[in-house]
């Protein structure tokens, strides 16, 4: 039985994160245990069949991820997923001073009130309508139109609270991805700043960036999650890079981590190489991540680009 016939026939009785726990050995060419101390599955390499129609869109399967608390104290595995494009460029936030929680008029990196946060949880992307986006400093913003690409009801229906980490790092230097993933669950922030935030949508992490690399082996993909990620864009280590799905050579994004010894930088996802910028008055992509209710069923597709996972 192959990969996506199992799954489909244990999404007779079971959920969708349990069927890919169950039959990951049968997809050991694109699915893979971190081994972190929650051990999630996560695709990885260069193009992996992780799309999934949701939202009326291509969106992308990060993985199934473990021990995440759905906000009451439950813990549950849930299919955490990314849309595949982009829904715009926008600062992460630009709140002037005493606004929240920004002490300059550079924003803040607390994402539990961020300018881009709102928009994404409350605002014209979670309502499908027109409203303004962060962009530049000082509270600017633009004008916004998510008339066509925000949520529809039936994706808030599939989409579960979760609390999401907001621990930093003070440096990406030595940095790799299960160094990440420890700093992303530390306490390591800005001046007491939350480490933690519930809520429905997010950005992607610097780990999650990083354990989805393939490299051009096996043997490659474990050089590539023992090396710092910024120095994936030495000569050395292009194909940690190059075979990392989540990698965009046109498009930096914003990812959630803040730089825990400064007031308003983050971490971005690189199109060159894992850098911090200001929160403020940079413009990067915004691609919205989030976890699937663990209720949630895959009832079709290959997770081809042309067949992608149908839920229900």
């Amino acid at each position: 039985m192959s990969f996506n016939e199992a799954i489909l026939a244990c999404n007779q009785n079971k959920n969708a994160a349990e069927c890919f726990l169950e039959n990951a050995s049968l997809n050991s060419t694109e699915l893979a245990y971190d081994e972190t101390a929650d051990n999630n599955l996560r695709y990885f390499g260069a193009n992996p069949n992780n799309y999934v129609s949701f939202n009326n869109e291509l969106w992308r399967i990060i993985g199934v991820m473990n021990n995440i608390d759905n906000g009451t104290g439950k813990k549950e595995s849930r299919i955490k997923i990314i849309r595949d494009e982009p829904i715009g460029n926008y600062s992460w936030d630009n709140k002037a001073e005493g606004v929240g929680s920004s002490i300059s008029f550079d924003g803040s990196n607390d994402w539990s009130d961020s300018a881009l946060q709102i928009v994404l949880n409350s605002g014209a992307y979670y309502n499908r309508t027109i409203g303004e986006c962060p962009s530049g400093s000082m509270g600017k913003t633009t004008s916004c139109d998510f008339t066509n690409t925000g949520l529809t009801e039936k994706a808030k229906n599939m989409i579960g609270d979760a609390v999401w980490n907001l621990g930093g790092s003070s440096t990406y230097n030595d940095v790799t991805a299960s160094m990440f993933y420890e700093r992303e669950r530390g306490t390591d922030v800005y001046n007491g700043r939350p480490t933690e935030w519930i809520g429905k949508i997010g950005l992607i992490y610097p780990s999650d960036f990083g354990y989805a690399t393939g490299g051009e082996s096996a043997e490659e993909r474990t050089l590539c999650l023992s090396t710092a990620l910024v120095n994936w864009t030495s000569s050395n280590y292009n194909y940690c890079k190059n075979y990392d799905w989540l990698y965009d050579s046109s498009n930096s994004q914003w990812a959630l981590t803040p730089i825990s010894n400064e007031s308003s930088r983050v971490f971005l996802a690189p199109s060159s190489s894992l850098i911090n910028n200001p929160v403020y008055n940079n413009s990067f992509s915004v691609s919205p991540a989030l976890y699937l209710s663990s209720n949630v069923k895959i009832s079709g597709g290959d997770g081809s680009s042309s067949n992608p996972y149908q839920i229900a």
